[in-house]
């Protein structure tokens, strides 16, 4: 009874998500944009937890295998709070039509490149410039 309990809201999320996450943004009407992104909140909430494997796979990729695992689980913890935590603003805000806070918009797109967050959670805008020498 548990086990079907379980597997029927996995089901509807994963149903959700490969259902919306392909459609033409200049095409989309307004419940095709609502259903996307309560289906992109839902996924980085459930499978938020892929950023630790993902960060320990990154950091070990880019250093070596004793950095890789502790700086990369911390970086994963890290990165875990923020999905999730863009993932709950994401599910409240459905009904007003954005872009998705983090990139990639869904942890298992591009696994090998770090997860970054959209410009308006910078304390001041990323700079282009680069410094006098």
């Amino acid at each position: 009874m548990i086990d079907k309990a379980i597997k029927l809201p996995v089901f509807v999320i994963l149903l959700c998500v490969s259902t919306f996450s392909h459609a033409e943004p200049e095409q989309d009407s307004y419940a095709t944009q609502f259903f996307a992104k309560s289906g992109n909140a839902l996924a980085n909430i459930t499978t938020g937890w892929l950023e630790v494997p993902k960060n320990i796979y990154i950091t070990t990729r880019e250093t070596n295998i004793i950095y890789g695992f502790i700086g990369g689980t911390g970086m994963g913890i890290f990165h875990l709070a923020g999905r999730i935590a863009t993932g709950v603003f994401n599910l409240i805000t459905a009904p007003i039509p954005s872009d998705p806070i983090v990139n990639p918009h869904y942890v298992w797109n591009d696994f090998g490149t770090k997860t970054t967050y959209a410009v308006q959670f910078y304390l001041e805008e990323p700079s282009t410039e680069t410094a006098p020498q």
